[in-house]
């Protein structure tokens, strides 16, 4: 052994024959030899060529997760003559024989290398494109959620208000409401500044000739592939089917994947008989966390287009929308990584919470998002209607599985990567939940994962401050606490101002100005809060021909409150069940396009009622024609 004394080669050779096990193992096992440098020497002592820890990789995923001790054959690629070569971390006692193989059958060296296990396991890793982001940069995944650091920080800001709350509680509480307030207001006056200046998508115009700008050469479409992971949603199959066939891209330059669970036969059956040859199914492979961005990391591993798109089990996109976004992409920088379509809903309901969730879509990606992507502001991308260049989307890892609002994640991490987001003016058509129950779970689950990106980005402040330029890290650092922190006070904030307007809480005279301090600050929060939304979704309502009532707007501080216990909800979550996914249900609601109402009795008379006639005009005719026939 290379550069090892006598005497320590003597002690393994004893210990070795007293364990019935090679020299070697004992090295390796008393840390004598490192791992890399033992394999070395093996490949050495073989005549084979050694390859070290993170320079090659698998080809392929494997379909499940073998032994720890795994010790190869693993496909790592092929050589000049197409023939495929494969990674091995043989165990110490196979080296005589695997010398007097390679005498045998010396044609064979050429498609082997050695590793170590430990390279080996990592490459298996690795072959998972839902792990290599928790693997190669740990520190942007949602893995874990909560780092010590952080704790800290949080454990001490309680401490320090509680300390206050010992030495003056009037003071305590005004400085919390005053930083509350402060923080809070910025998504309040963004929403103002969008509502009173509003800005529109751009309209992407004539496709020009698409060069390596575009993704594309020779003035061809850029290869599309349409990502669409469902689970559990044998329901809408047939009207998803029919509205991803109505794309008006070429077939032969655009792929659709639906992307299913291992254990999900219904969505598969259902989905089966409806396939064209430009659709295919990817079963995505047994693994946790059960996340809909662990599919799309499967998916994208194997997808063949230059642009990427995603859509959910429910949508109706425009049937322009692939040529739209390639267009925009086309017309716009490199630097422009994500496109974002717009999420309409496309029902209408009575009930409290569709309503307010329509206009909420409307407030958000025709009022807001435009407003911020004309200005080349970051935005959170919405869950659907996503288009990425593949080359941006793999430079910042693709989507983190372990967070369960990815689209916001990704669209931080595309921005810290120095990329851009835009909308554009085409429109995808979704679904709202009905009632309490779907809503609430759907937003727990969005506000958990809002939580995971805050903690997320603020780990290394320094680093986010360095990678982001200071407009944009404004932007993000006061829309991400914003959003929490306006959350998290709303509800106390209109618990304080219903106590003054019942005359529970009074005004102090004299020298008492804690309190007038404080409700001034509560009534400031809530009254942009509100405000604010509501201006936003009017603007939004207006543009797409709605109009919100008056009942719509009074009911938004209830929305609000609805919102802050989804909130304390997602709170208790993310300590329980991080990466818990709460699927929405979805076709329960009546859409445009479905089966027809059942129809009054009235309606029903008055459309049987021509039926009727026609049949005794036949009649008539029928008698008056056989009587001719009888005459004649």
């Amino acid at each position: 052994m290379r550069g090892l004394s006598p005497v320590l080669l003597l002690i393994a050779v004893r210990e070795g024959r007293r364990r019935s096990c090679a020299p070697a193992r004992v090295l390796l096992e008393q840390g004598l030899v490192s791992c890399e440098a033992y394999y070395s020497a093996f490949a050495e002592a073989c005549d084979l060529q050694f390859l070290p820890g993170g320079s090659f990789r698998s080809c392929h995923s494997p379909a499940f997760p073998p032994p720890a001790d795994f010790p190869g054959p693993l496909s790592i690629g092929r050589n000049a003559d197409g023939e495929m070569i494969v990674a091995l971390a043989p165990v110490p006692e196979c080296l005589s024989r695997i010398r007097s193989q390679l005498l045998r059958s010396p044609q064979v060296r050429r498609r082997i290398r050695i590793v170590s296990p430990q390279a080996l396991a990592d490459a298996i890793r690795m072959a998972d494109p839902a792990a290599r982001l928790a693997l190669t940069r740990p520190e942007m995944s949602a893995r874990q959620a909560l780092t010590r650091p952080q704790a800290a920080v949080v454990g001490g800001g309680l401490a320090l208000f509680l300390a206050g709350l010992a030495s003056s509680v009037g003071a305590a509480v005004l400085v919390a409401s005053l930083a509350v307030t402060a923080v809070g207001m910025v998504p309040g006056v963004v929403r103002l500044a969008a509502g009173l200046r509003p800005a529109r998508s751009p309209v992407p115009g004539p496709l020009p000739d698409l060069g390596p700008r575009g993704g594309a050469r020779g003035g061809r479409l850029p290869l599309y592939s349409v990502l669409v992971p469902v689970y559990r949603e044998a329901r809408v199959i047939p009207a998803l089917v029919r509205s991803l066939a109505c794309f008006s891209y070429p077939r032969h330059r655009h792929e659709i994947l639906f992307l299913l669970e291992a254990d999900d036969p219904e969505t598969r059956a259902a989905l089966e008989p409806l396939l064209l040859p430009h659709m295919r199914i990817l079963i995505v492979p047994p693994g946790t966390p059960r996340t809909k961005p662990r599919a799309l990391c499967h998916g994208l591993n194997e997808a063949r287009g230059e642009l990427i798109a995603v859509f959910d089990g429910e949508d109706r996109p425009d049937p322009n929308q692939l040529h739209l976004a390639a267009r925009r992409f086309a017309e716009v920088s490199t630097r422009v990584a994500a496109l974002q379509a717009h999420l309409v809903i496309d029902h209408s309901s009575l009930r409290f919470f569709p309503r307010q969730f329509r206009f909420e879509y409307a407030a958000l990606f025709d009022c807001l998002l435009p407003w911020l992507s004309s200005r080349g502001w970051p935005f959170p991308l919405g869950g659907t209607s996503n288009h990425f260049r593949r080359e941006a989307l793999e430079a910042v890892g693709g989507w983190d599985p372990h967070n369960v609002t990815e689209d916001a994640d990704l669209a931080v991490r595309l921005v810290r990567g120095g990329y851009r987001l835009q909308t554009f003016a085409s429109a995808t058509y979704e679904e709202a939940p009905l009632g309490w129950g779907a809503w609430h779970r759907q937003r727990t689950r969005w506000l958990k994962g809002w939580l995971q990106v805050l903690l997320v980005t603020f780990r290394d402040p320094l680093r986010l401050a360095r990678e982001i330029g200071r407009g944009q890290l404004l932007v993000i650092v006061l829309y991400l606490s914003g959003m929490v922190v306006t959350l998290a006070a709303h509800p106390l904030f209109m618990g304080l101002l219903v106590l003054y307007a019942a005359g529970l809480v009074r005004l102090e005279t004299g020298t008492g100005w804690v309190v007038p301090s404080i409700l001034c600050l509560a009534a400031a929060s809530v009254v942009l809060s509100c405000g604010s939304t509501a201006l936003s979704m009017a603007v939004g309502a207006r543009r797409r021909g709605w109009r919100p009532s008056v009942v719509d707007m009074a009911l938004i501080p209830v929305y609000w409150l609805a919102q802050s216990i989804a909130f304390y909800a997602a709170v208790l979550d993310i300590v329980r069940a991080p990466h818990r996914w709460a699927k929405t249900e979805h076709g329960v609601a009546r859409r445009p396009g479905d089966l027809p109402m059942r129809e009054s009795p009235r309606a029903s008379s008055r459309a049987r009622a021509p039926t009727r006639m026609r049949r005794c005009l036949a009649g008539i005719l029928r008698r008056l024609t056989r009587r001719r026939h009888d005459l004649a």
